[in-house]
């Protein structure tokens, strides 16, 4: 079971999947079990699989708190509750940072700026605009909360977040100018460790591909942990391999070196 990540590892800067991994991963596919792990919404990452494969794969979304699979959908969404993500919004406004919710995997922002439009674009999804954002979260809760900012700035309201909060949320960084704020018992390891007890699939046959922060979780539900060459140095320190870039193919590097039938 090959276990990947999109942005900073099977995504080029481009945003694209380079002929060589798609080539790759489409062999591997055939004989072994391939899953998507992102902090992107479902649609999100759907539209990528389909792009390049034409078709759609287990899947984790929003750092875990998703989980699809083609034959049934939806198998797992937890969600932030109403009264957390309203305190949680309220506290953060002051620091004047931009911020966005996923609601029934549509994206929202109270503003139409540039921040939500280059996140858009990053993530070829469509969004809404909500002024009055605040109170539908407050109403409905959220999937999950992202903050867009410097990195400067993220890494020091990551701090401040986590300590205010901690044990109601889980707070991370996806991106260097991406904080992500999801329900406290939700993670990408915990999200692949439920795949795959519910698929029936065993733990040291699980090879995992991370670059950042993200990803730590998912290391501890592999059997064969892979850093890109282009990871933060925490997920190069914890991996049993570190490969090329993902400017320069390092998926399917790897794949190549590792002796599996999967690529007979």
């Amino acid at each position: 079971m090959f276990v990947f990540d999109l942005d900073g590892t099977l995504l080029n800067d481009s945003l694209e999947i380079s002929e060589k991994d798609r080539r790759a991963i489409e062999r591997l596919s055939r004989k072994c079990r391939v899953v998507f792990a992102s902090g992107r919404m479902l649609v999100s990452t759907l539209n990528v699989e389909k792009k390049y494969f034409g078709r759609t794969f287990p899947t984790i979304a929003y750092n875990g708190a998703m989980v699809y699979i083609p034959e049934e959908g939806v198998i797992l969404n937890e969600k932030i509750p109403p009264e957390v993500a309203k305190d949680i919004v309220e506290y953060v406004k002051q620091f004047n940072v931009h911020w966005q919710a996923y609601i029934d995997d549509v994206l929202y922002s109270e503003k139409d700026n540039e921040e939500i439009r280059g996140y858009a674009k990053h993530s070829s999804v469509e969004y809404r605009v909500e002024p009055k954002l605040l109170e539908l979260v407050s109403k409905v809760g959220t999937t999950k909360i992202l903050l867009i900012d410097t990195p400067e700035k993220l890494d020091e309201l990551k701090k401040i977040l986590l300590e205010k909060f901690n044990n109601v949320v889980k707070v991370f960084k996806s991106f260097p100018t991406y904080l992500e704020i999801v329900p406290e018992n939700v993670d990408k390891g915990k999200a692949l460790r439920f795949l795959r007890e519910r698929m029936g699939w065993k733990k040291e046959e699980i090879v995992v591909f991370g670059d950042n922060e993200n990803d730590l979780f998912m290391f501890e539900e592999a059997g064969l942990r892979v850093a890109m060459g282009n990871a933060i140095d925490k997920v190069k320190e914890a991996a049993d391999v570190v490969t090329l870039t993902n400017n320069d193919s390092g998926v399917s590097h790897v794949l190549e070196l590792i002796s599996t039938d999967c690529l007979d």
